[in-house]
């Protein structure tokens, strides 16, 4: 049994529901729903910077809001078909998904504490 296209999950599952899809492979798919959830529950122990607050860091501030837009990208590809367009823009939101926890946030951490030490 296979479930039309047309159907959809609720509103709050579509960026989940992007990123599953935009994996061909159905294992891979599934490990990488899982881990888009499971580093939220890292991301404190990721996080390098000394500052936590988003405030008096403005090249953060500028990739959260990239983030923020990726995100709401990933829930209007998440309710599309699966056509050629849309699988590619949905892989390439995937990736800055976890390209921002896995890469941008430890490096940024890694910038702000050396640029702190050398700027004071």
């Amino acid at each position: 049994m296979i479930t039309p296209e047309h159907i959809v999950p609720e509103f709050y599952f579509l960026p989940s529901y992007a990123i599953l899809r935009s994996i061909p492979n159905k294992l891979l798919g599934v490990l990488a729903l899982f881990f888009s959830l499971l580093v939220l529950l890292f991301l404190p122990f990721i996080n390098t910077s000394e500052l936590r607050s988003s405030i008096f860091r403005p090249i953060h501030r500028k990739f959260f809001w990239l983030f923020i837009i990726d995100f709401f990208l990933l829930g209007y590809i998440g309710q599309q078909t699966p056509e050629t367009p849309f699988i590619e823009v949905g892989q390439i939101a995937s990736i800055y998904y976890f390209g921002y926890f896995l890469i941008i946030i430890p490096a940024l951490g890694i910038f702000e504490t050396h640029f702190n030490k050398f700027s004071n």
